[in-house]
């Protein structure tokens, strides 16, 4: 067991209570000054970094801005180009009413039946002029032509512009075709 004896007054030691008590406070108020210049220090040097990064970040948006600006020309050129692509296989890729009339109108004529001529007009009408000897592969071509199962809904009418009957024989028939 430890005694100790105090020989001092207690003002004394009334005055050293204070004073223990003032240096606490005063190290307590220390502390929290350097914890605030630490934090407030971390603060500023957070911010440095973080502008830095966000500068870097609006650079690459530049690059990537421009670089998307450079390449809208090359779009509309690419846009441009699909179109005239898809126009083009619309067109390798159907046939026109007209090359099918055309097809089956050549396909319907009899071998002994002559094609001087034919034309085509905007509307896609055809003009023929044939020539033949006899009168019933007229009569056969014209049943083809009129006959909605023969000619598969292609002809919308067939009329005759001209008949006639050369010296030699042979027969001039001048047809106008109309497509549906």
């Amino acid at each position: 067991m430890k005694v100790s004896i105090n020989l001092l007054p207690a003002e004394f030691r009334a005055e050293e209570l204070k004073r223990t008590k003032f240096y606490k406070v005063q190290i307590i108020g220390i502390a929290v000054v350097l914890l605030m210049i630490f934090l407030s220090s971390l603060t500023v040097s957070l911010r440095i970094l973080q502008s830095r990064s966000i500068q870097a970040v609006e650079g690459r948006i530049l690059g990537a801005e421009q670089r998307v600006t450079d390449l809208k020309g090359t779009q509309a050129s690419l846009i441009f180009l699909k179109n005239r692509l898809v126009v083009l296989n619309q067109y390798l890729g159907t046939e026109s009413k007209t090359v099918s009339l055309y097809q089956f109108l050549v396909n319907q004529i009899p071998k002994s039946v002559s094609l001087d001529s034919i034309s085509v007009g905007k509307e896609g009408n055809m003009l023929t002029l044939l020539h033949f000897q006899d009168i019933q592969e007229f009569d056969s071509l014209l049943d083809s032509l009129l006959d909605p199962e023969k000619n598969e809904g292609r002809i919308k009418e067939v009329s005759l512009d001209s008949f006639s009957r050369g010296r030699d024989g042979l027969f001039r028939v001048s047809l106008k075709v109309e497509p549906k």
